[in-house]
Formats: C-alpha cells, sequence, structure tokens
C-alpha cells in the first residue's frame, strides 16, 4: 500500500503548478492517503479510505483524520480535484476521434443517507468519466431544473478551454432533463442535446397539438421523426422530436428532443446515455461502494465524492499506462476475440496484482506515446 501511496503523492504534487507547502502541502498529502485507501479497501467509509494514510497512528487518529478533510471548509472541488482532472481530460479528449466528438450525460443518483448527486460526466469507452457534481438533500427526482442547469452550465466552462475547435459536443440525458433551459443552454453554447421527454408531452406540428404518445413508429424501421415542432405549451421552438421503438431493446417506446437533424444519429447518441449508469456503478456497487456511506451532510457528501471520482481516474490512468497483453493475462483470462474486463475493473484488479507482489505501480495523467499506441492495438 505504501507504494502506491508514494505514487499517487508524488503524482498530484507534480500535477500542482507550484510546489504546494504548509497546511497545501498537508491536504494533498492526506488526499493522497484517503484515495489510496478507497483504492486498496474498495470502501468509503472513513475507517477504511482514513487507512491509506501513511502515518504509524491509531486506526481512530486516521479516521478522524478523514473526517476532518471531508467536513473542513478548506476542502472543494476547485483545489482538490479540478487540478488534477483538467490534465486527465485533455488526454482523455485527445484520444476521442475528432469525427466521433464528445458525448456528455447528466444524471442524478442516491449517494449516502437521504443525499442525491447530480453529475455530468464525459463518455468513454462506453464508460462515462465524472466531470462535475452537486449534492443535495432528497433522492435524484428531487432537482431542479435550475440545478440542471447550473450544473451543465460548470462542464461547459470546464470543458471549453479543453475542446479543440469545431469538435461536436453532444448533451444526453433522460426524460427528466427535458426542461427548455438545458435546452437554450445548448443553442446558445453550439452544442447538440438529445433528451428523452415523457408520453404526454405536448408538442405541435404545423400549429397542430399532439402528445408525444399520439406518434407511432413505422413498424419496419422502429422510428417516426417529426422535425421541427414546438415543445409544450410554452411552444419552444426549432425543436425535432423522433419516437424510436426498438423491441429487442425496449418493452415500449423512448420519445426524444434533439436539436440534430439526423434521426440516425440521435438514436445512436441518447443510446450512450447509459454509460453514466456504468459510472455510477463503478464508483458504488463494483468498487467503492459510495452508496453505503453514513455521511448525511451534502457538503461531507460531495467532498467524499472528490475522493471517489479521483480514485476512479487514477484507476482508469492505470489501466491505460498497462493496457498491454501481458499486463491483462496477469490479472485475468485474455480471449482472442473480446476483453473479458472493463478498463476500469481491469484496473481494479491490477492493482490487487502489483500490491499482492510489490511489483512498481506506474500511471500518469499525460498519456505516453507508448500508452496511446497500446490504447489503439487493445480497440481495434
Amino acid at each position: 500500500m505504501k507504494n502506491l501511496f508514494s505514487q499517487i503523492h508524488s503524482k498530484l504534487l507534480s500535477i500542482h503548478e507550484n510546489q504546494p507547502e504548509g497546511h497545501a502541502y498537508k491536504r494533498i498529502k492526506l488526499l493522497s492517503g484517503l484515495v489510496t485507501g478507497m483504492i486498496s479497501k474498495g470502501n468509503s467509509s472513513l475507517p477504511d479510505i482514513g487507512s491509506g494514510l501513511p502515518q504509524d497512528i491509531y486506526a481512530n487518529s486516521k479516521t478522524d483524520a478523514a473526517k476532518r478533510f471531508v467536513s473542513n471548509k478548506w476542502t472543494d472541488y476547485e483545489t482538490h480535484f479540478l487540478p488534477f482532472l483538467l490534465p486527465f481530460l485533455r488526454s482523455i479528449i485527445f484520444l476521442i476521434p475528432f469525427h466521433e466528438g464528445i458525448r456528455l450525460v447528466i444524471d442524478g443518483s442516491d449517494v449516502g443517507k437521504h443525499n442525491a448527486t447530480l453529475m455530468v460526466s464525459i463518455v468513454w469507452k462506453n464508460r462515462g468519466i465524472p466531470i462535475c457534481w452537486y449534492v443535495k438533500k432528497g433522492n435524484k427526482g428531487h432537482f431542479k431544473e435550475q440545478d440542471h442547469v447550473a450544473i451543465l452550465q460548470q462542464a461547459y466552462e470546464i470543458l471549453t478551454p479543453l475542446l479543440p475547435q469545431g469538435i461536436a459536443v453532444t448533451v444526453l440525458g433522460d426524460g427528466e432533463f427535458d426542461g427548455i433551459g438545458i435546452q437554450k443552454l445548448c443553442n446558445n453554447s453550439d452544442w447538440a442535446y438529445v433528451l428523452r421527454t415523457a408520453c404526454n408531452t405536448v408538442l405541435y406540428e404545423n400549429g397542430q397539438e399532439f402528445h408525444a404518445r399520439d406518434a407511432q413508429s413505422i413498424p419496419s424501421q422502429g422510428v417516426f421523426f417529426i422535425p421541427q415542432v414546438e415543445f409544450t405549451k410554452k411552444r419552444f421552438k426549432y425543436v425535432n422530436f423522433t419516437c424510436w421503438h426498438d423491441t429487442k431493446k425496449h418493452e415500449e417506446p423512448i420519445f426524444l428532443i434533439s436539436n440534430l437533424d439526423e434521426v440516425g444519429d440521435i438514436i445512436n447518441y441518447y443510446d450512450q446515455r447509459y454509460s453514466i449508469e456504468c459510472l455510477f456503478k463503478d464508483i458504488k456497487s463494483s468498487s467503492f461502494n459510495l452508496h453505503k456511506t453514513r455521511l448525511q451532510s451534502t457538503y461531507d457528501v460531495a467532498n467524499l465524492i472528490i475522493v471517489a471520482a479521483l480514485a476512479f481516474i487514477i484507476l482508469v490512468a492505470l489501466a491505460l499506462h498497462n493496457d498491454t497483453t501481458e499486463m491483462r493475462k496477469k490479472v485475468q483470462r485474455v480471449r482472442p476475440d473480446r476483453k473479458v474486463l472493463s478498463f476500469f475493473t481491469f484496473a481494479y484488479k491490477l492493482v490487487d496484482y502489483l500490491i499482492k507482489y510489490d511489483r512498481p505501480i506506474h500511471f500518469s495523467f499525460q498519456f505516453s506515446k507508448n500508452d496511446l499506441r497500446f490504447f489503439h492495438q487493445s480497440t481495434s
């Protein structure tokens, strides 16, 4: 575990433009220890994440240190996650072919006791990578439209300086996120959107009112497309409506609104919305059990997600840096036709292997040419 802590600590320190000193240095060291504990223990409880601290002190003291970090007024997203996310995102965006564009997914999930998080993620390898989030009391369906717009605006401000000029960005969301506010934000940002809407949504075609459920897909194609409808009784304009019914995947039709003109793109992009479900599974039941935290304060839960999100991107970087056939054979049965493990699960098992056999743990947020070569070979 000391090797893992040493690598995480040195990488986080190296990313800072100025060498942290004093309290700032201590907080980075503490954060490194908490991330180490979360990865090695596979849990988000304060005793488990505190166990990653390298000091030879009592277990209660480590738990207290973890508690102080998540509840401390100096702990925040801008200081303890964003500086590490930015170089990672630059590399990930570089790996995404320009013609494929960027997919962003907005969704909510229950986290902790009586808390829910609203998160925006970027789609990569059919998985979501966390960008930003907001935590509030209640369940995942209690976020307001202004919350949706605010978190997506935050994602826009983070991503815009990193994106290649002219690359397409598409926002994906389920029925909760079909508000006019998100549509306006996307239109004003030159972003596309594909959002699910309810069956009873009111729309207008050439001034004629209809409900989404009134549309019927063409049986031979499984899709019915109506361009340039007006959305809801507010009659928001320039919206394209799609009724999509893939009977092999869905029992009921799915109703979509978008500012894209090609129905094939609308359907293909919306299918990628489920990547954020994989992300929530990765940071909850598949690894860190974030949903089982007993923390009740929304502030504490939001800061605990900092630890989990940082642990997540470190594991992704580790997987990419070590994604070779030889290393895969060390931790899984390799099949010639496909990969058995996702990049995240591979990384999680790889950490166990490296710690068990006291092997060096190397990763970087700035991927080398060798990393890119292995990546392209493994995904071709």
